[in-house]
């Protein structure tokens, strides 16, 4: 049909046509049974990464009671693990335990999705002794108010600083994110320091973060840690922590800076 596009000749059709077919082949798809999928790690792999965290851990600088925060994926066997230990001996001690590893996947949930905290909240429901269980609430009566907003404004400063500037620069135009991040992510999850402190909260979310293989939240959250005080060597331990974590669940970091990238930053 004339005028509808330029007139090739054939052979120069021909030639297209190869282009497309070789560009375009017919792709096998894999069945499911052509997959190899390595075996899930057994309870006695889960206990040997534990005592393997526990040792690498900068504890003598960051407390003994820090390092399982960076383990949430397998939040049911840690608990059931650390209840045989001398300092969760009492139902008191333990529902306190169960605070600060409820906190931890609170904390994760504007990080990684709601759904892999929770079915971890039911795995260690089933495991957890009537007397153990912990009925207190942590957020009754939060309200998205003023105060909320001020108090997540105030963490997200202490984090980013003069940072946030370009940060908002972006969200000015994407409304519903800068509500959600300042009113909710860090308003109602990560400035609510009352179970976990500041460092323990900035290892949750740079745990979270980091085993994402995200290199642009992994900066600004190592840069955030160094910011409240955690040394740049405690820093690049923990990472090596993560990275062992990474490793056990067959995990690529190879997206993610170190310490040492943004240190100028900080």
């Amino acid at each position: 049909m004339a005028g509808y596009g330029p007139t090739y000749p054939a052979s120069q059709l021909d030639w297209f046509g190869k282009v497309f077919r070789d560009r375009y082949k017919p792709v096998r798809i894999r069945r499911q049974q052509d997959i190899y999928y390595p075996p899930d790690p057994t309870d006695e792999q889960a206990l040997a990464l534990f005592a393997t965290l526990e040792q690498t851990f900068p504890s003598n600088t960051l407390g003994t009671d820090k390092w399982y925060i960076l383990t949430p994926s397998f939040a049911p066997l840690l608990y059931t693990s650390l209840l045989t230990r001398p300092e969760y001996s009492s139902p008191e001690q333990r529902q306190a335990l169960m605070r600060r590893i409820r906190e931890t996947l609170m904390k994760l949930v504007p990080i990684v999705g709601v759904c892999k905290p929770l079915d971890a909240i039911f795995e260690i429901a089933a495991v957890t002794a009537p007397q153990d269980r912990d009925y207190s609430f942590s957020r009754e009566g939060w309200q998205c108010d003023d105060a909320n907003r001020q108090r997540g404004m105030a963490w997200l400063s202490r984090l980013y600083q003069h940072n946030l500037d370009t940060i908002d620069d972006v969200l000015a135009s994407q409304k519903d994110f800068e509500w959600l991040s300042k009113n909710i992510t860090y308003g109602l999850y990560l400035s609510d320091h009352s179970i976990l402190n500041d460092v323990e909260t900035e290892l949750a979310v740079l745990g979270g973060i980091m085993i994402q293989n995200l290199p642009r939240e992994t900066a600004w959250h190592l840069r955030g840690t160094r910011r409240i005080g955690v040394s740049a060597g405690d820093v690049e331990t923990v990472q090596q922590c993560i990275e062992l974590v990474a490793e056990f669940r067959g995990l690529r970091l190879h997206k993610v800076p170190r310490v040492a990238d943004i240190e100028h930053e900080v």
